[in-house]
């Protein structure tokens, strides 16, 4: 054997392979390949060497075999979860105990900046928590949870549902 080979290349098995899958390759495999059935010598000593590696420490060969995960992607932009503040300005959120005990959470809308008007794109990965209806001095508008982490999120403005489907544009209802 010239260098080390994949015994799941060499028994044409996938890696999630369990100990019976590779029972049941080396067994057909060892028929084409021994030699007093017609193979060659060396195919059957890959094919052996494969099924002894594999049955001595599968899952420490699935390990070792297997390609290094290929690392996470870069974020594109500089802003947490792609959300540039000119287009989607963070909304303040005030999460609050009743007395009942029940957690309550609100979003300042006043806080929305003066003269902003939403684009027809909805947050990226954000879902809409609040709608705001168009008025005579604002376009409608929306305050979207976007997910940053497990634990982390920001609450951003953004076009009301409606007008975040394709083809409607912002300041129509």
């Amino acid at each position: 054997m010239d260098g080390p080979r994949d015994p799941f290349r060499v028994l044409s098995l996938t890696y999630d392979a369990d100990l019976d899958d590779v029972r049941r390759a080396f067994r057909r495999l060892a028929r084409e390949t021994h030699p007093d059935r017609g193979g060659s010598a060396e195919a059957f000593h890959h094919v052996r060497a494969a099924y002894a590696v594999l049955t001595d420490d599968l899952e420490g060969a699935r390990r070792r075999w297997r390609t290094a995960p290929t690392p996470p992607p870069r974020p594109s932009s500089r802003y947490p979860a792609g959300l540039d503040p000119r287009t989607y300005p963070t909304c303040t959120v005030r999460i609050h105990r009743t007395r009942g005990g029940t957690r309550k959470v609100d979003y300042d809308a006043a806080s929305r900046p003066g003269r902003w008007t939403p684009g027809g794109t909805a947050p990226p990965g954000g879902a809409c928590v609040v709608r705001y209806a168009a008025t005579e001095t604002a376009p409608a508008f929306g305050v979207w949870v976007v997910p940053l982490g497990a634990h982390r999120f920001r609450c951003v403005f953004g076009p009301h549902p409606a007008l975040a489907e394709p083809g409607v544009r912002a300041g129509r209802q």
